[in-house]
C-alpha cells in the first residue's frame, strides 16, 4: 500500500500543475492586447484637410513669398473646367489654379504643370509676368508647392515666353507642358529651356530631379489688331532632400540672346537668330 501511495501522489501533483498551466495559458489569451498599436488609427490627416473636405479635387497648395499667388490647387478630369470654374466649382472668368490633367499628383512626373489664369491683376497667376524682370526673381526665387501630405519648395531656375499657336512661331509650338521630359527626353528639352530662358540661375538640374512649370497667359506679343496666345512660363526644381532652400541669386545673370517666338521678334524688331533651329519634340511616353 505505501508504495502506492508513494507513486499516486506525483501523479497527482502533475495533473494538477498541467491544469493550472492550461487555465492562466487561456486566461492569457483571453486579456485584451496592449500592445503599442492598440487602438491607433494608421488614417492620415493633412494640414490641409479643410480644402479637402471642401473639394475632392484638391492636390496641392501654391504659394509665392512677397506676392499674392497664394491659392489651393486642383486637377479636373480635364484642362477645361477649372478654366471657367472657381475652387467651389461655382462659374467664374478667373477659375482656378489647376494641375493639368495629365500629371500624377501623387508620385509626381518628372514635369508637373499647373495652370492660371492672367487678368492683368494681382489675382490668380497674374503676377507671373513679372517674372520677367530678373529683379523681381531676386527677390522671389522661391515657390512653396505642397502636395496633401508633402511639404515642398522649388527653386526657379528658368523663365521664358513662348507661343501657344504654331503660327506665331513659323509652325512650332515648343512643348514644355508634356509631364515626361526625363529621361530620353532631357536633354533636348533643357536644351530649348537654356536658349529660351530670360536670365541664368545658379539652379542646376538633372534627370533624378523633378520640375514645376507654372504657366499663365502674356500680352507680349498682342498688337491693336491682334491678339496673340503666348505664354509666360516659370520653371523650378524641387529642393533635394537634404538640400537648403536658400538661393544665391546674386549669380543670375541675363541671357544675351534669349530664343522667342518669331512673332515676338518682328515685333519688336529684332533678328531671330534660331529661325533655322531644328524642331524639338519629346519622345513619346510609353
Amino acid at each position: 500500500m505505501k508504495k502506492a501511495i508513494k507513486i499516486s501522489i506525483p501523479v497527482v501533483l502533475i495533473i494538477i500543475c498541467i491544469a493550472a498551466g492550461l487555465y492562466f495559458n487561456s486566461q492569457r489569451n483571453t486579456e485584451p492586447q496592449t500592445t503599442a498599436d492598440t487602438n491607433i488609427s494608421t488614417t492620415k490627416i493633412s494640414k490641409y484637410q479643410s480644402y479637402i473636405d471642401k473639394n475632392s479635387d484638391f492636390v496641392g497648395y501654391i504659394k509665392i513669398d512677397g506676392t499674392d499667388i497664394d491659392y489651393p490647387v486642383v486637377q479636373g478630369e480635364d484642362d477645361e473646367f477649372y478654366l471657367n470654374h472657381n475652387f467651389d466649382k461655382e462659374e467664374e472668368e478667373r477659375g482656378a489654379i489647376y494641375m493639368s490633367a495629365e500629371c500624377d499628383p501623387d508620385k509626381l512626373d518628372f514635369n508637373t504643370v499647373i495652370y492660371g489664369h492672367n487678368w492683368l491683376d494681382d489675382t490668380v497667376f497674374s503676377q507671373l509676368v513679372n517674372y520677367d524682370d530678373i529683379e523681381f526673381y531676386k527677390e522671389h526665387p522661391v515657390i512653396t508647392f505642397d502636395g496633401i501630405y508633402d511639404d515642398r519648395q522649388w527653386k526657379i531656375f528658368a523663365v521664358f515666353i513662348t507661343n501657344a499657336d504654331e503660327n506665331e512661331d513659323n509652325g512650332y509650338v515648343f512643348n514644355y507642358i508634356y509631364p515626361y521630359l526625363g529621361g530620353d527626353n532631357f536633354d533636348g528639352y533643357m536644351s530649348e529651356v537654356n536658349k529660351r530662358t530670360l536670365y541664368r540661375t545658379d539652379v542646376d538640374v538633372n534627370k533624378d530631379d523633378k520640375i514645376l512649370t507654372l504657366s499663365t497667359c502674356s500680352r507680349k506679343m498682342d498688337t491693336r489688331n491682334y491678339r496673340a496666345d503666348a505664354r509666360i512660363v516659370v520653371v523650378a526644381r524641387l529642393v533635394r532632400e537634404g538640400e537648403s532652400a536658400q538661393v544665391d541669386f546674386s549669380k543670375a545673370e541675363l541671357n544675351p540672346s534669349p530664343k522667342y517666338p518669331q512673332r515676338y521678334c518682328n515685333i519688336m524688331g529684332i533678328t531671330n537668330i534660331y529661325a533655322n533651329d531644328e524642331y524639338w519634340y519629346p519622345y513619346e511616353h510609353e
